[in-house]
């Protein structure tokens, strides 16, 4: 994948355990789901996943430089901090 004339190389499998351990340092209840872990070349390299808290479920987007880029552990538990305030903002399931 290039990304600002940079090659980035990252498997979905790496991806996906950047994912995971970034979601488990915000919060513990946040959950990746493996399978939908996707690279996406256009419009905007980067990588769609799958990311539910409790009853709340979204396909989520983080461009490249944010989950591969020189300084991605920096970025990405901020990016998974604002994707969980965004699932916290979803009704709660009528029982």
């Amino acid at each position: 994948m290039r990304y600002n004339k940079k090659v980035i190389t990252l498997t979905e499998r790496e991806a996906y355990k950047r994912l995971r351990d970034a979601a488990g340092s915000v919060d513990r209840a946040l959950a990746v789901d493996r399978g939908s872990v996707r690279w996406r070349d256009t419009p905007v390299p980067g990588v769609l996943f799958g990311l539910a808290l409790g009853a709340a479920h979204a396909l989520m987007f983080v461009s490249g430089d944010d989950i591969a880029g020189q300084d991605w552990g920096d970025r990405l538990p901020g990016r998974i901090e604002a994707a969980r305030r965004y699932l916290l903002g979803f009704p709660r399931p009528a029982r």
